[in-house]
């Protein structure tokens, strides 16, 4: 079948570029790998992966049920704990942490 259709795309230059090193290693064009995406998804009748949101480090909802004592909301210390954790802000550990210094107050 020939091809007669042109998809057009903006990405960063950075994601390109990394996406067409990885092409490259597996033999592929960019070009090349984006029709076998698109096929893909015709012959799965669907995205050709699972997509769903992230769960939640168990850790760190660990850490959560820690600061909500006796079913008591967080505090506003601990809820900006999490929000800056969610946000990337600070990784696990720092948001562990800070939540342990919460509950030893």
């Amino acid at each position: 079948m020939a091809k007669t259709e042109t998809v057009h795309t903006r990405v960063t230059h950075e994601i390109k570029e990394q996406a067409d090193k990885i092409y490259a290693k597996i033999g592929l064009t960019t070009s090349q790998a984006i029709s076998l995406f698109l096929t893909a998804t015709v012959n799965n009748n669907g995205l050709p992966f699972e997509l769903k949101v992230p769960e939640e480090d168990e850790d760190l909802k660990f850490a959560i049920s820690i600061a909500t004592v006796d079913g008591v909301e967080p505090d506003e210390r601990a809820k900006k704990i999490f929000t800056l954790y969610k946000r990337g802000d600070i990784d696990l550990e720092t948001a562990k942490f800070a939540l342990g210094r919460l509950t030893k107050e």
